[in-house]
């Protein structure tokens, strides 16, 4: 399936280039932002939310719950776990019927480096992440596989957005560019459950417990 290889090299060839650490300029300042690190984080409209109301990665039959908008949302809990899910296209210029559905989730353990640093690692539950990518003009349209991919960002601030009315965290990529703005959308978050799903599910992930 080259579309579907081709797809998976355009979204995790940006996140293998930020598992190289480059410098940053000041050690992790706590102290500095608006509010604490956890809970649940989503872009835009706010569409794309962690947790049971979007991914059941252990049913393979539905395993995403399609938001009505695009977005990414990131859940943190005070004991160093993460949920990331993420809805987007990719669009075919040549072919503008044909634009690529992407939906992503994994979770894992997330740390913060003295270099200022966040990263977030899958490995404990490494067989849980999922992606599914529906292409109305391939072959096969429709393909679910499993997701893992290790995630640093150089840097992270959370201020207060005065136009959202809302605290906003942001993420630097690995060369200094902006990651879209997260906004501060429940506290505590709404995640599924932090333990390895996959050796717990008889094919359901609430068959392990429902929600943090």
């Amino acid at each position: 399936m080259p579309a579907f290889a081709s797809i998976l090299s355009a979204i995790a060839v940006p996140l293998l280039l930020a598992a190289s650490p480059a410098p940053v300029a000041a050690a992790q300042d706590f102290t500095s932002n608006a509010t604490g690190f956890h809970g649940t984080w989503s872009s835009g409209s706010g569409a794309v939310v962690t947790g049971a109301g979007f991914a059941d990665p252990m049913n393979n039959n539905k395993p995403f719950t399609y938001p009505a908008n695009t977005g990414i949302a990131f859940s943190f809990t005070d004991d160093g776990y993460f949920e990331e899910a993420q809805y987007r296209f990719i669009g075919n210029a040549s072919e503008p019927h044909c634009a690529t559905a992407v939906v992503i989730w994994q979770h894992g353990k997330y740390y913060f480096h003295n270099n200022g640093s966040l990263t977030l690692d899958p490995a404990p539950f490494v067989a849980d992440g999922r992606i599914q990518v529906q292409d109305p003009c391939a072959a096969t349209t429709e393909v679910l596989t499993y997701y893992s991919q290790f995630e640093l960002y150089n840097a992270w601030t959370i201020t207060v957005d005065t136009h959202h009315a809302a605290y906003m965290l942001q993420l630097y990529r690995f060369d200094g560019s902006l990651f879209p703005r997260l906004y501060l959308t429940v506290r505590p978050p709404s995640m599924l459950p932090t333990t390895s799903l996959s050796a717990a599910s008889n094919g359901s992930a609430s068959a392990v417990g429902g929600t943090n």
